[in-house]
């Protein structure tokens, strides 16, 4: 897809949309990803879940300066793309037209941390590295923690500063998450830090720092993971009923178990809770019995629909996992990588030397194709989606389209569908109890037509 000229397209939106400064139409019109550095921006800003388990800013005590400072750093108001803040800090690395700036691209796996992690356990050596080498005082990464919600359990970002803290996030967390309380601690807390974070996160770092020369010398490394999509806490609830764990306290929860003896994409949801006898009791249910195509976009928030970036490109690395033939037979898993920073090439390098990592490089072509379903997505579904808003929508660098077959026109509007229709049905399935009967049929009507366009494409194509 072309990008849109940045200058026209603005003035064609402050045209039609001069009201409101730009973090309010986010909020209002519900693309707020609730990453909380508007926070940074004004404190009198709220950041919370709502009732559909999303985080989203609460602007009712910000002032109107508040908001436009606000404005600022929001990774879906009107400011720089994902393109020109990379061109900023990665100037003399190659490009490529989905992929981003970058200096080298590859595929391994860490020999130490490659079972424990979702895919190859990458950036768990990266920031064991980053830490034993004294590059960095605290990493921050999703990791879970005890809440006071009906599950007593939660996963949010965490400051650390030791390889074993690192060791328990190092798996993936389907969860919604925030910066908000770990940038606090960087501006109470002297020091360098390494952060993690999917791409529209990213963004918003680079716009924070940008204006805030603290977060700018503090945040020294900003590594992302390549997202396909966030999931709303409503998801997790799904995954407990799917895998039939009794109402109540779970004491621990992985997304991504791996079964060591199949393939890489062949995983659980594994939840342990205590029983009456105060044994560990092992729930678990496997993708089949989960029976969701991840491209459905259950439970995924509204702003995921309108984001662009795919390889997390304002990072200084991005790691995804390795959806290819010739690693996705492996169950133990494979990560690819996406390197900007050249620092990280010292690191990767010197991880192959010492046996710490199985490495190997990789061509842009190979990058691309592991992620095409998310490119598509975000591509050409997007510039359908951005055709046929009748309302305010974030500025993106995909021209508006509607130019496509009807069959992909369908399937893209059952999907706004189902990301819509699931929130409600599973808020009004943990309103009234009975494990998922109340969410399967209130669902039940989107599959039957999605499930014949995926034939009728596999006919046709």
């Amino acid at each position: 897809m072309d990008a849109v000229c940045g200058s026209e397209y603005l003035k064609f939106r402050a045209y039609m949309f001069p009201s409101k400064l730009d973090i309010e139409q986010v909020v209002n019109h519900g693309y707020c990803i609730g990453c909380g550095v508007c926070k940074v921006a004004d404190p009198a800003i709220e950041i919370s879940l709502n009732r559909y388990g999303e985080y989203v800013a609460n602007l009712s005590n910000s002032s109107k300066n508040g908001r436009r400072v606000a404005s600022q750093v929001c990774p879906f108001a009107t400011n720089a793309n994902e393109t020109e803040l990379a061109e900023e800090v990665f100037d003399e690395q190659m490009q490529h037209e989905v992929i981003g700036r970058f200096s080298g691209l590859f595929a391994g796996y860490s020999l130490n941390d490659r079972e424990s992690g979702s895919s190859g356990g990458v950036m768990t050596y990266i920031i064991k590295q980053l830490l034993e080498s004294k590059k960095i005082d605290y990493a921050i990464l999703a990791r879970p923690r005890i809440a006071s919600n009906a599950r007593g359990m939660e996963f949010a970002f965490d400051v650390v500063s030791s390889e074993l803290e690192v060791t328990s996030g190092a798996t993936s967390f389907y969860y919604p998450v925030t910066y908000s309380e770990v940038l606090v601690f960087i501006a109470e807390n002297p020091g360098r830090y390494a952060i993690t974070g999917v791409p529209c996160f990213h963004k918003a770092l680079r716009l924070l720092k940008r204006q805030n020369p603290l977060y700018r010398e503090r945040i020294q490394y900003q590594l992302g993971l390549v997202c396909g999509q966030m999931k709303s806490a409503l998801y997790f609830e799904y995954l407990l009923r799917r895998a039939d764990v009794p109402a109540g306290k779970v004491e621990s929860a992985c997304f991504r178990r791996k079964d060591l003896e199949s393939r890489a994409d062949e995983y659980f949801f594994e939840a342990t809770t205590r029983g009456e006898d105060k044994k560990q009791v092992v729930y678990r249910a496997g993708n089949k019995q989960i029976g969701i195509n991840w491209g459905i976009g259950l439970f995924k928030p509204k702003a995921c629909d309108y984001c662009d970036d795919v390889f997390a490109e304002t990072a200084d690395i991005a790691v995804m996992d390795g959806w290819l033939p010739q690693y996705v037979r492996d169950g133990k898993g494979t990560s690819l990588i996406v390197v900007r920073d050249r620092r990280f090439l010292d690191i990767l390098s010197s991880g192959r030397e010492t046996g710490g990592l199985y490495l190997e490089s990789i061509n842009t072509e190979d990058i691309v194709k592991s992620q095409q379903g998310g490119i598509n997505h975000r591509r050409k579904g997007l510039a359908y989606r951005l055709s046929i808003s009748k309302n305010w929508m974030p500025t993106k660098r995909i021209r508006p389209s509607s130019d496509f077959p009807l069959l992909f026109k369908l399937e893209q509007i059952i999907r706004l569908a189902f990301r819509k229709s699931s929130r409600h049905a599973m808020a009004m399935q943990i309103k009234i109890g009975s494990r998922l009967l109340i969410f399967d049929i209130l669902t039940a009507w989107l599959f039957i037509p999605y499930h014949v366009i995926q034939r009728l494409k596999r006919i046709i194509l």
